[in-house]
């Protein structure tokens, strides 16, 4: 039932696209014709997780961004350094109305990566978590020029057992220059139980079958982030990025077996080209 209403969710938020087409002056879906355009580049990534032995990794991660009429078609970050201005976009294929003066509604379709412990000896043996497809919904709106909160709602439209999460954090941004930006976020996100479940829990067959305790949680709060990011245009068309993000699980989260690290970080830098 629950798969149902946000399909039929997804399937009015596709409506009021579509009804745009006839409305136009009343809702602005993904900003002007001019922002079309878009991003490629590549940053070079130090991160460790939450769930398993949590070893650190490097990896190069490739991000891109490009505009199709009202919708964006992102990868990673790549959204916030397309478009000029402070709006934190979506990834994923996406798109925003403009909802009053200081509001805006966004929604967006994304995958899932799933995860495997096939490469963890530790935890070898225990069920892969499956990739899926989340829908997302979010609102948000700005408090003066530098100061942005946002709230997010994603949910497991193929039902593979990745329920509902829920994210909100606010942003403040430091002019430095007028081709330099430096960004300061807190947040947090908020699970249901089969979200969690699915995660950080181990139901009693696979406790059975690998001779572990079964874990069973409920819905809680997941984790509380903190970030410190920068943006430099070094031209028109290139622009250096980078930052540092700090998570730490909660609650009955971090209680779960399955939990290496209490505490993880992710930090990267890189370089873009944008068309425009």
């Amino acid at each position: 039932m629950t798969t149902t209403f946000w399909r039929q969710g997804l399937g009015m938020v596709a409506a009021c696209l579509a009804l745009q087409a006839h409305a136009e002056g009343q809702l602005a879906v993904g900003g002007p014709a001019s922002d079309a355009g878009y991003l490629v580049g590549a940053s070079v990534v130090s991160a460790n997780g939450h769930i398993g032995s949590g070893v650190t990794r490097y990896d190069i991660k490739p991000l891109w961004a490009f505009q199709l009429g009202p919708f964006r078609v992102s990868r990673s970050r790549a959204n916030s350094l397309l478009r000029a201005g402070r709006e934190q976009l979506e990834t994923g294929v996406s798109t925003e109305l403009d909802v009053f003066s200081d509001w805006r509604l966004g929604a967006s379709l994304r995958l899932d990566n799933g995860r495997s412990f096939d490469g963890d000896p530790e935890f070898q043996g225990l069920p892969d978590v499956r990739t899926t497809l989340r829908g997302r919904v979010s609102t948000g709106r700005s408090f003066g020029e530098r100061w942005n909160w946002r709230v997010s709602l994603d949910h497991d439209l193929l039902d593979r057992g990745g329920g509902a999460r829920l994210n909100t954090g606010v942003n403040y941004r430091y002019p430095v220059s007028r081709r330099t930006n430096l960004d300061f976020s807190v947040g947090g996100g908020w699970g249901d139980a089969r979200y969690l479940r699915t995660l950080y829990g181990i139901s009693p067959e696979a406790a059975q079958a690998t001779g572990r305790e079964p874990y069973r949680l409920g819905s809680g709060w997941e984790n509380l982030r903190l970030g410190a990011h920068f943006e430099t245009a070094l031209s028109t068309h290139w622009v250096v990025f980078g930052g540092l993000d700090v998570s730490r699980v909660l609650g009955s989260t971090a209680r779960s077996p399955l939990v290496g690290r209490l505490v993880t970080h992710g930090l990267g830098v890189g370089v873009a080209y944008r068309s425009k």
